[in-house]
């Protein structure tokens, strides 16, 4: 992270779900979850420049991605403008890496990284865990992405209970051209027959005893069979990620993303080379374990 008085950098990291479980309906029309999730290194970059005047301008290289209210990263901006009485405005740089509707919390990152990024430039001094109550208001994976590391998050998301850090891996994330709404596949979910549940306990357990392989063999996501109904695409890559030596491989999220632990970075880049030319439309991303 740079910064000084005026602007600041900070990296913005995609995260992964390790396990994924559903265990009931709320009454405001969300579910709970239990989760464990999981920082990666994969990160998007977030620069806040104070400015003279009192506008605020949001820009990004990704024309994909809207620069005004309809953005995370503006609405939590102007939030804090509105709610500290900030004076003067901010110029807020973009540069985008994680894929877009992925189920690696890109949007939900960028958000969290400026929740932190604002609070330390303006020295607002809030602690971590009144960061995390304002994260709630844009997002239930936000609260996490200001956390980071490794979690369990129940509730919607927002209730987060830090576990041991992940031992080291590599990891191979691929994004399919497809994309999935959290939306949709949360209703989608609601109409299926009865799914395999994600071992959460051992699964906290195989993190505890630093189990790679343990993990790996964990990995469940309830989400997953609706990512493979609406892109077959998802059960081709995890196919070619075990052929290709992975430890294991799993959608993360709502998907369409799925993600493989590889013992070291040459097995990792060498199912790269061999998948690439198997899966043309699928971008490939190199990564591993961040904090």
């Amino acid at each position: 992270m740079k910064k000084n008085n005026l602007d600041i950098t900070i990296k913005a990291h995609a995260k992964i779900n390790l396990a994924l479980d559903i265990v009931g309906k709320r009454e405001d029309g969300y579910h709970n979850l239990r989760m464990i999730m999981q920082t990666v290194f994969l990160h998007d970059q977030i620069s806040i420049k104070k400015v003279d005047n009192g506008s605020l301008k949001l820009v990004c290289d990704n024309p994909r991605l809207p620069t005004d209210e309809r953005n995370l990263v503006y609405k939590a901006a102007i939030f804090f403008k509105n709610e500290y009485n900030l004076s003067g405005g901010m110029f807020i740089s973009l540069k985008k890496n994680i894929p877009v509707s992925a189920g690696l919390g890109g949007g939900s990152s960028d958000c969290a990284a400026v929740i932190v990024g604002i609070n330390r430039i303006y020295k607002l001094g809030l602690s971590q865990s009144e960061l995390i109550k304002i994260g709630e208001r844009f997002g239930a994976d936000v609260p996490f992405c200001i956390l980071g590391g490794t979690a369990l998050a129940e509730g919607k998301g927002e209730i987060l209970t830090p576990l041991p850090p992940h031992p080291p891996v590599s990891v191979v994330i691929a994004k399919p051209p497809e994309s999935i709404s959290t939306s949709f596949a949360f209703k989608s979910f609601d109409i299926l027959k009865k799914v395999n549940e994600p071992d959460i306990d051992q699964m906290i357990s195989n993190l505890k005893k630093k189990d790679i392989e343990g993990i790996a063999s964990g990995f469940s996501n309830v989400l997953e069979a609706v990512g493979m109904r609406e892109c077959p695409s998802i059960a081709r890559i995890k196919e070619s990620f075990m052929e290709f030596g992975a430890l294991g491989t799993l959608m993360s999220g709502s998907g369409p993303s799925v993600f493989a632990y590889f013992i070291n970075q040459r097995q990792a880049c060498n199912a790269i080379k061999e998948m690439q030319p198997l899966l043309p439309n699928v971008r490939l991303f190199l990564t591993s374990i961040f904090r």
